[in-house]
């Protein structure tokens, strides 16, 4: 059986239409009275691709994650001279630099190529690094002295809050369902977290070494993303917004500024300098779209299958392959003509983008000419009779990123190729799904069903809707579960993207065996929809 992915990072996804770039932007920040003023906008990375989680080095040097040659290192940015240097030369992809207290190095959370994720410490002279932490999974962190780290350590059930001892060799775990956002409180001994166990995320407190938790206030609606401009004035973006709370003066979050006109769409990060001087930003600066078509969703965006089911899954492995060289060799006839005439082409799980094999060739003729780099790789192929998906790495000019997609075939060529997005999530998808598939194989219809949110749908592939809410669902299964005492599912092939879970499984029923594809798609730790493929 395939290794089953883990929860990694929170890297941007690129679909194969748009290609997100986030930039880093460095502001002065004057706070007087009861008022904030930006000035001196510069973006400082200024790259495309992925450039994000800053973090200040010192009063004249800034660290962040930064693309170069398809991969995420560790840059750093002198602000006097507006330079900057790549400081690390690893295999495995960087994120989260900070500096380590009291010390001339850096930490980073390092993703290797074999899928290995640890905290590591790099010298900042040669840039040499060795691993701090061995037995947990840091995703997200910040150092509250120069032997503890606060963070969110990856768990099966998802992201929890851990305080690390390095020098004592100690890990306690103090809280559950955390953000990523973790900052150490400005004249205090309290590191700050996003607390999401409950419907409304909280900002809290943490003391390290007691474990004592408090809440400060509430976070704008699924916002994790803050920081500290002074002891009482916190700092947050809601898309192209930046705001304030100060404590027991505000009663609610305040708007400061639009920073839509500095170029930036969606904010990501924030952190101050200790001087509480200077502001850096993360954000979103654009898409940058293949084409500007737009779709009537009032048309017939049903998929509509000509396939012949005499199709192997052989040859419709070997179907779908034919376009994947031409596309790498911008071989554009021969790419295209691997696609049906009236190929069918959807954003999951059946928004109609546009059909045809012409439209299909003017739309990769534009892209060829606005992308002068483009590169996918099949990573991960599931097969099911005339259906294959494929978790592919793109790469576009200087950023690659993982994305699925979709593809029905017939003896010749391919039908329609749907793309999955990919959502956000700061929990671990797999946790809920392989919880029911432990359940479902127990037949144990009560806990069976509690791996479901209230509203749960079921749907056949595309977009038929078969049964909906927990009590259709319970009905349903209670009386299968009685009908087939060796019920058993076994996972052949998984696929994990943002909150989907893509599961081919072995399913054994009253002594036959059938195979089906499952997307589960996880929201706040439960099934909330499932679309089968059989």
């Amino acid at each position: 059986m395939r290794k089953l992915f883990s929860l990694l990072l929170f890297l941007a996804f690129l679909v194969t239409y748009s290609q997100p770039n986030t930039d880093v932007f460095l502001f002065d920040i004057k706070a007087s009275n009861n008022s904030i003023a930006l000035s001196n906008t510069r973006n400082i990375s200024a790259n495309d691709g992925y450039d994000n989680q800053p973090s200040f080095l010192d009063s004249n040097t800034i660290l962040y994650a930064g693309t170069r040659n398809s991969q995420t290192d560790i840059v750093k940015y002198i602000i006097n001279y507006d330079s900057k240097i790549f400081i690390n030369h690893t295999e495995g992809g960087e994120y989260s630099p900070l500096k380590i207290p009291n010390r001339n190095e850096v930490s980073a959370v390092r993703l290797d190529p074999d899928g290995k994720q640890r905290l590591y410490a790099y010298n900042l002279k040669n840039g040499e690094s060795n691993e701090l932490v061995q037995d947990l999974v840091i995703a997200y962190y910040t150092w509250f002295d120069e032997n503890i780290i606060v963070g969110a350590v990856i768990e099966e059930n998802g992201l929890n809050l851990y305080a690390i001892n390095l020098e004592e060799g100690w890990s306690r775990k103090y809280a559950t369902n955390v953000g990523r956002s973790f900052h150490k409180i400005p004249n205090s001994n309290l590191i700050s977290f996003i607390s999401k166990e409950n419907d409304v995320w909280q900002i809290k407190s943490l003391n390290p070494i007691t474990g004592a938790t408090r809440l400060i206030a509430n976070t704008m609606k699924d916002v994790e993303d803050i920081c500290w401009l002074n002891n009482k004035t916190i700092l947050s973006g809601k898309e192209s917004v930046l705001y304030k709370l100060t404590l027991r003066k505000d009663n609610n979050w305040k708007k400061v500024t639009d920073l839509n006109s500095k170029g930036i769409s969606k904010i990501t990060r924030l952190v101050t300098n200790p001087e509480s001087n200077m502001l850096l930003i993360a954000g979103d600066v654009g898409i940058v779209t293949e084409n500007n078509e737009t779709t009537d969703k009032k048309e017939d965006n049903s998929n509509t299958n000509n396939t012949d089911s005499t199709v192997s899954e052989e040859q419709a492995a070997k179907i779908v392959q034919k376009h994947i060289e031409p596309f790498n060799n911008r071989q554009l006839n021969e790419f295209s003509n691997a696609f049906d005439e009236n190929v069918l082409v959807n954003r999951f799980p059946n928004e109609k983008m546009y059909s045809g094999r012409n439209t299909l060739k003017e739309n990769y003729t534009q892209f060829f000419k606005e992308n002068k780099k483009a590169n996918v790789k099949v990573l991960n192929r599931m097969t099911l009779k005339n259906i294959v998906i494929d978790e592919e790495l793109a790469t576009i000019n200087n950023t690659t990123n993982r994305k699925v997609t979709i593809y029905e075939t017939d003896n010749n060529d391919i039908n329609s190729m749907t793309f999955l997005s990919n959502s956000k999530t700061t929990s671990n998808p797999e946790a809920i799904v392989n919880k029911q598939l432990e359940v479902y194989n127990n037949r144990d219809i009560d806990a069976f069903v509690k791996t479901y949110t209230v509203d749960v749908k079921l749907y056949a592939f595309p977009n038929n809707a078969t049964t909906q809410g927990q009590a259709a669902l319970k009905r349903q299964y209670a009386s299968f579960f009685e009908r087939v005492p060796d019920l058993n599912a076994e996972i052949i092939n998984r696929i994990v993207i943002g909150n989907k879970v893509i599961d081919k499984e072995k399913v054994t029923v009253n002594g036959q065996v059938f195979y089906a594809i499952a997307i589960y798609e996880v929201e706040n730790d439960l099934i909330k929809k499932v679309t089968f493929i059989q």
